[in-house]
């Protein structure tokens, strides 16, 4: 899929995990369902009532589509909100979060306000899951790392949870429609959906929580909306919207899976046929199908998105939201690699409709930029 209209004809998209553009059906449904529903879904009112209907359905939707039950379902304004809800919501909040290095952002840093015991993490980015030093309040685990791509070990986190007494939450926002997520929905006690990078809309998420109003404490006050859970004026339009994308995408999962496997191979191959010495970090045999983190040997990676950039190709270091930062994803260095070697790879990422050809170029495309115009170390 191009990344938009207005993109020179020989751009190419390649940071599908920070999200897609999404599908034109779901665009459509949201504009007719904001029209035919403008008021407030907690009015009392007939089109309030009209508006509180929408949503409820939309949250029957996405119950039934992930095998849940509706009063679990919470809707937040995005991924970022329903993990903060989950991580400083759930268990025992006078004792520490248990978590590897690998987390989201959104996750690290509101498990950074409770306190952090840390699990060690192993090559090429394996959380290893060993009894904690002391006694957690809560245990988190990214369903499948951003950057390098890697599964985590639900069953494995599931298990030791148990062992501590403490909930699982489960930060499943890159797997939906890439993953399948049974073992998430049958083990975890939380977690936590971003439908953007599945097809759907920015500016709206899901989190899961199993007894939700007796478990869940909220981070805001001010609205019984949301069970009392999430206060705020909750949009109809979103929701029906993003019912859409998930049902999609869970429904589409092993099709897309196998496209996704696809396109990542063509562009590896093709990245191959460049000749340029690099080292794929991405564990292909146990990771997202769609990605591929890839350090280029020897080459300053100080101007190398940007060289990239110029060329069409669209990737990333990793992460989205600290695109900003100075330094490359801090997973890198956690699997052993220094600042210089860090700053030398390049997240590539897929969505499910590209084609074939257009990717193998672009994995050609890269290799000869690196190779002919960066600079050596």
């Amino acid at each position: 899929m191009r990344a938009g209209a207005d993109q020179p004809p020989s751009s190419l998209f390649c940071d599908a995990n920070a999200g897609l553009p999404a599908e034109p059906d779901v665009i459509e449904l949201f504009a007719a369902t904001e029209r035919a529903c403008p008021a407030n879904p907690a009015s009392a009112h007939a089109p309030g009532r009209r508006a509180r209907a929408v949503l409820e359905e939309a949250r029957r939707r996405i119950a039934a589509a992930l095998a849940v039950d509706g009063g679990d379902v919470l809707f937040t304004s995005g991924g970022t909100e329903a993990a903060n809800l989950a991580v400083l919501g759930l268990g025992n909040q006078n004792l520490p979060v248990l978590l590897g290095p690998l987390e989201h952002p959104a996750v690290l840093e509101p498990a950074l306000v409770r306190g952090v015991e840390w699990l060690p993490v192993e090559p090429p980015g394996v959380v290893r899951l060993v009894p904690p030093a002391r006694a957690p309040g809560l245990l988190c685990l990214v369903h499948a790392q951003s950057e390098l791509g890697t599964v985590q070990p639900v069953a494995a986190a599931a298990a030791l949870a148990r062992s501590a007494g403490v909930p699982l939450f489960v930060d499943a926002a890159q797997t939906l429609g890439r993953v399948p997520l049974e073992e998430v929905v049958r083990l975890a006690d939380a977690f936590a959906l971003s439908p953007h990078k599945c097809g759907g809309l920015r500016g709206h998420g899901v989190l899961v929580v199993r007894d939700l109003a007796a478990r869940l404490r909220p981070l805001l006050r001010g609205g019984a909306q949301e069970h009392g859970l999430r206060p705020g004026t909750q949009s109809p339009a979103l929701a029906a919207a993003n019912a859409l994308a998930i049902e999609r995408a869970v429904a589409e999962q092993e099709r897309r899976a196998a496209a996704m496997l696809g396109l990542r191979d063509a562009f590896l191959a093709g990245l191959g046929r460049s000749q340029v010495e690099h080292e794929v970090l991405t564990p292909l045999q146990a990771s997202l199908p769609n990605t591929a983190m890839v350090r280029f040997l020897h080459r300053d990676g100080r101007s190398l998105l940007p060289a990239l950039d110029l060329a069409g190709i669209h990737a990333s270091h990793g992460a989205a939201c600290s695109s900003g930062a100075p330094r490359p994803p801090r997973v890198l260095r956690e699997i052993g690699l220094d600042e210089e070697q860090a700053r030398a790879c390049v997240r590539f990422s897929f969505g499910w409709r590209e084609r074939l050809d257009e990717i193998a170029r672009a994995g050609e495309t890269a290799g000869e930029i690196v190779r002919v115009r960066m600079k050596k170390i």
